[in-house]
């Protein structure tokens, strides 16, 4: 039976313990559904949580009631929440889907701090794997985009994907639960509605035991490839480089010698935010003269005359400052810089001067409270003038600014948002426009 596999699958893979209270995401439809009644089945500890995504109006509405339902059938805490995907999506330049998931996951993670649940338990299933694994191939992908969705990482676990989503259909069929059916997922806009539609039933005409046997066997055989290899490139890199202080050292002539010296160090340099293409350029540079520098957001890497010394970037000041209203006197920014706040009605004639050093936003638009702090790594925002996104390091790059100004700057972020990198950049949401009332001046001053 279903539930004695399920059962087994949490064991197997060591998923949670049966005193643990698990967080279930459930949508409604037919696979979260089924979780619920299994985790309702083992006796398992359990609350739901339902993302209202505010994308199919009524339809959208019908499917929050309806898990609130499930809950008070299963006698079980129920946690509902409401976004405006679309606008969200917009605002930031990032597809509907990527907004999607980012709200439900920080607002997943918040619920586990505030309720304190073990685990975020998601009805992912071995036609997601397969869907994925297919999706990751179209964009390009390590081994780990071959192996696909795993059964846990960090707080979310992922209890179903010893199942396909026949075995879903087939114990919601024999039990008589009812679900949801998404409309959207009968659309074929998506890619990955289109690979579900169109692709994946050719591949399991061609050979039906695809999803049952050959999928589940390969993707074990992909994760312990990506097992032997992260042990493999773990090894090479502590007998090939020496530690001098915060610096390592690669040595030229032994990282050549090894098996596809380019694969080993994309690898290594990837988690200090190198990718693809310095790291090619730094194997062409150990041909020539030395001296080269390539810089990440965290660390720098030179070309020495022997081979490539990793250095970590010095640290700039660590600060977050948090406005909850504007000061009549100018706000002193951790040491840093100072900056002078102007607030008033937008003239008719009004025009946002040129000057880096100024932003002119709308006042409307920016929420308290305000933060000022250090830009960060992975910090992404939709730059004035720009349709997409683009990491901060990225403009910092592009504008060619040294390592010691980046070191200084700073964001000032509104409801979460980046509304400017401080002295470079506004972010497009927060500009002035036609039907902006009031400005919101802010000057900086070394």
């Amino acid at each position: 039976m279903l539930t004695d596999r399920f059962l087994g699958y949490i064991n197997e893979q060591k998923l949670f313990a049966p005193t643990d209270c698990v967080l279930l995401a459930v949508s409604g439809g037919v696979d979260s559904v089924v979780m619920t009644d299994l985790f309702g089945a083992i006796h398992q500890p359990f609350a739901i949580a339902h993302v209202n995504f505010g994308l199919r109006g009524d339809e959208s509405d019908a499917d929050a009631v309806f898990v609130q339902n499930i809950a008070d059938r299963y006698g079980v805490p129920f946690h509902l929440t409401r976004f405006d995907t679309a606008t969200v999506a917009a605002e930031r330049g990032i597809s509907i889907q990527m907004a999607a998931r980012e709200l439900r996951y920080n607002w997943f993670t918040a619920l586990l701090r505030e309720h304190g649940y073990a685990w975020v338990a998601t009805a992912h299933h071995q036609n997601d794997v397969f869907e994925t694994l297919l999706l990751n191939l179209t964009r390009g992908t390590g081994l780990a985009g071959l192996h696909g969705i795993l059964p846990r990482s960090g707080p979310v676990v992922r209890p179903l994907l010893f199942a396909t989503r026949n075995d879903l259909a087939v114990y919601a069929q024999q039990t008589g639960l009812v679900h949801r059916e998404d409309s959207s997922n009968a659309e074929d806009k998506y890619a990955r509605n289109r690979i579900r539609h169109q692709v994946v039933p050719v591949l399991t005409d061609l050979n039906p035991g695809l999803l049952t046997d050959t999928l589940p066997r390969t993707v074990e055989r992909l994760r312990a490839a990506e097992v032997l290899v992260q042990t493999e490139l773990a090894r090479s890199w502590h007998a090939l480089v020496t530690k001098q202080n915060d610096a390592i050292f690669i040595p030229a002539d032994a990282l050549l010698t090894l098996p596809e010296p380019g694969f080993r160090l994309a690898e290594w340099l990837r988690p200090y935010g190198f990718g693809p293409e310095p790291v090619a350029q730094m194997l062409n540079a150990l041909s020539r003269q030395s001296g080269q520098a390539f810089l990440s957001a965290t660390h720098r890497i030179t070309h020495e005359r022997a081979g490539l010394l990793l250095e970590p970037l010095p640290v700039a000041a660590d600060y977050e400052l948090v406005l909850t209203e504007w000061p009549d006197t100018p706000i002193d920014v951790a040491g840093q810089f100072q900056l002078t706040v102007s607030c008033f009605d937008k003239p008719d004639d009004f025009r946002p001067p040129a000057d880096a050093a100024l932003a002119c936003l709308d006042a409307d638009r920016l929420t308290f409270p305000i933060i000022i702090r250090p830009w960060r790594q992975g910090d992404r925002f939709r730059p004035l003038g720009l349709s997409g996104t683009k990491l901060v390091s990225d403009l910092l790059n592009d504008l060619k600014i040294s390592r010691s100004e980046r070191e200084q700057t700073a964001v000032l972020l509104s409801g979460g948002d980046i509304a400017w990198v401080v002295g470079r950049r506004i972010g497009h949401r927060f500009r002035v426009t036609g039907e902006t009332n009031r400005v919101c001046w802010l000057m900086k001053a070394d």
